[in-house]
């Protein structure tokens, strides 16, 4: 008689929660993270980085629930419900206090709950948009200058469009991407599904924003009009790494006259002219590339389908083109001493990062601190400043800068008011002027109108 080890044949995946104040500007070093669910009670601690270490969980197909709960002195506690563990993925479930003393209404714990991956729950109904209407953009008196360029930031409204009512996010736009596309499609599937899908999310979302779709905010935060977007949401390495690569790509559209990105609408399952999320895992299974996923699906109706890259991106208001070249050992220049201005500071928060001589030259030192960043940002250890690498950095330099600024820690998902216009300085008071000692040297103009 043969006997089956039953525990060899289950199926798991791996978790890691990630806790911090401001937009990752101060990792929670020593905070008590228990993880609960299918029989399981974890107790872990974060450290000088603010992260557990990863642990390996029962998953079942497509996901298994979790509950994560996380305390920290000083802090109020959170609980976090339905934290999803996908099978053979790397979960992030990324948390982010508040310190008690800076609430306005006194809570024991805070509680959120993941609502269930969009492709379990029924399809809804949608507005059906011509993407060829061709749609001038129009500036909102609050807003900055139109452009093609990556935000640092997007306005998120929690709502349907005409509620007042709902609240607004300021949302990272990385993070933001990040979390549509892992409550919208599985970070199981193969690599040029997820390509495909993320330049759908993100071309789309950038279209919202070059048309300036609506006012008094970027985007909604529901299916039904845009994308579904929660802030809680676990995210995953398989899905992040593709986002931290093409979020400065979009879907051209078919219209040399216009400079907008398409409006590439996407359905769970195919519909003319639409892309189908399941149909994409099935044509990158059968070897299709992520272009030609992409044309399957929108050039019978729409051509050509091609892809576009954005020249920059934009931090505290002000374009910000990457190095030229990627930077490695032996480098030197001002791109070299920009990054190690910015491992400094990084540094003085997450103390595994060495400090370093701002001398301009990439040495030893300065791959060492690369490889310490990359290793806690789940990068490639490489030791070399690539794009991917720079935006991090770079992105998380200017959070430390804004968190140093307000004195105080403001949420990524931080209520903003439903109408700007009545305190417009809140949507941008993250517009800080760079550094004395940086210049833009390749001469970026002060507004990013490419057109």
């Amino acid at each position: 008689m043969i006997h089956y080890n039953l525990y060899t044949r289950q199926t798991t995946g791996t978790l890691m929660v990630f806790v911090f104040e401001g937009n990752k500007a101060k990792p929670i070093i020593g905070a008590t993270v228990t993880i609960t669910g299918d029989n399981q009670n974890i107790i872990l601690q974060t450290n000088e980085s603010g992260q557990t270490q990863p642990i390996t969980l029962p998953a079942k197909e497509p996901y298994s629930n979790y509950t994560v709960n996380v305390s920290a002195s000083g802090y109020t506690s959170i609980k976090i419900n339905g934290v999803q563990v996908v099978p053979n993925s790397t979960g992030i479930q990324e948390i982010e206090m508040t310190p008690t003393g800076q609430r306005w209404d006194y809570r024991p714990i805070e509680e959120h709950t993941i609502p269930p991956h969009q492709l379990d729950l029924p399809e809804p109904e949608k507005p059906i948009e011509n993407p060829l209407t061709k749609q001038e953009p129009q500036r909102r008196p609050d807003g900055p200058a139109i452009g093609l360029l990556i935000p640092e930031y997007i306005i998120v409204h929690d709502g349907a469009p005409k509620d007042r009512s709902a609240p607004n996010y300021r949302v990272k736009f990385t993070d933001y991407i990040t979390k549509v596309a892992c409550g919208e499609i599985y970070s199981s599937w193969h690599k040029e599904a997820l390509t495909a899908n993320i330049l759908c999310i993100t071309s789309f979302t950038l279209n919202r924003l070059y048309t300036q779709e609506y006012q008094g905010f970027d985007i909604t935060s529901k299916i039904q009009f845009d994308h579904k977007f929660d802030p809680n949401q676990t995210v995953y390495g398989e899905i992040v790494e593709v986002v931290d690569t093409i979020f400065n790509q979009y879907v051209k559209h078919p219209d040399p006259e216009l400079k907008q990105p398409f409006l590439t609408e996407y359905r769970a399952y195919e519909r003319r002219c639409t892309l189908g999320q399941y149909k994409s895992q099935e044509l990158a299974r059968a070897g299709y590339k992520h272009l030609d996923i992409l044309k399957y699906f929108y050039e019978p109706c729409y051509k050509p389908i091609a892809t576009a890259t954005s020249p920059g991106v934009i931090f505290q208001g002000r374009p910000t083109p990457p190095p030229e070249t990627v930077l490695q050992e032996g480098a030197t220049g001002s791109d070299v001493r920009e990054i190690q201005v910015y491992l400094n500071e990084i540094s003085k928060k997450y103390s595994e990062i060495p400090s370093l001589e701002v001398d301009g030259t990439y040495g030893k030192e300065t791959k060492q601190a690369v490889e310490s960043f990359q290793k806690i940002f789940i990068v490639p250890q490489t030791g070399a400043t690539d794009f991917r690498t720079w935006y991090k950095i770079t992105n998380l330099y200017y959070s430390i800068l804004q968190y140093r600024h307000n004195n105080k820690s403001i949420p990524h998902h931080t209520n903003l008011p439903s109408n700007p216009s009545t305190n417009p300085g809140l949507i941008n008071q993250h517009h800080l002027a760079h550094p004395y000692h940086l210049n833009n040297h390749r001469n970026i103009p002060n507004y990013y109108n490419y057109f």
